[in-house]
């Protein structure tokens, strides 16, 4: 009945919609599988918004699995964001089996929408970036007094667009002080990039993203508004105060 109500979903969608991500299977999932099918529910539900959220962070979490590329890609269509829903599909193209039906759906979508060169429907030998304006952002957190030993300081780090173009993304994730951290296929533009602990703003930073290219950014306590002995915790003292 799913995949009924899935079909007729698609007939009334807007003709550059594209195809609905598979169903999950009742199985024990791993952190990927679960994100995804809490992606597929907010998906069923309209929710394309939440779902890019969800998909987005199972695509971090396994950079080599086809579901959530395929699942980006049809609620980005959903969503009329075209040249994302490209790349997410062009993408699966180059990653899935040509047997698959993630292969299939994608090629017969970038086919409509008139986005499938006798170029990009072969494998990208040469790697190199797909052209559609985006690009990565990554560096690490950095603070002083942490060691390998330091309890763990976990909060949320957010990718925020700060200027017309890039006003309707914003991802999230945990990090932990002292992590690296990375955000894929993020649209060329100007953002911010904020880090909340214990409902501390930690960073609050201006970064711009161009197309095609890495993009390092180190967070460290220099450009922090908070005290450098704000993290680690001070040791708890003992009962004769020393």
């Amino acid at each position: 009945m799913r995949r009924i109500a899935i079909g007729v979903a698609l007939l009334l969608a807007a003709c550059q919609a594209g195809p609905a991500p598979r169903a999950p299977k009742a199985t024990a999932l791993s952190p990927v599988e679960r994100l995804r099918v809490e992606g597929e529910a907010f998906f069923a539900k309209g929710d394309y918004v939440d779902a890019v959220e969800k998909y987005r962070q199972a695509a971090d979490l396994d950079p080599a699995a086809v579901a959530p590329r395929f699942g980006l890609g049809t609620a980005y269509s959903f969503l009329d964001k075209r040249p994302e829903a490209i790349v997410q599909f062009r993408w699966v193209m180059d990653h899935a089996a040509a047997t698959s039906t993630e292969y299939q759906d994608a090629q017969r979508w970038l086919t409509r929408v008139g986005a499938l060169t006798a170029a990009s429907a072969q494998p990208d030998l040469a790697g190199t970036t797909d052209p559609t304006g985006l690009g990565r952002l990554a560096g690490r957190t950095e603070w002083p007094g942490l060691t390998a030993h330091s309890p763990r300081i976990a909060g949320t780090l957010s990718l925020i667009g700060d200027e017309p173009g890039t006003f309707g993304v914003k991802r999230s994730r945990e990090f932990g002080l002292g992590d690296r951290y990375g955000f894929r296929d993020v649209p060329a533009g100007r953002y911010r990039i904020v880090a909340v602990i214990d409902e501390t703003t930690i960073w609050n930073e201006s970064v711009t993203v161009e197309a095609g290219k890495d993009t390092t950014l180190t967070l460290s306590q220099s450009s922090s508004p908070v005290p450098a002995d704000r993290f680690p915790p001070p040791a708890t003292l003992g009962a004769d105060g020393s």
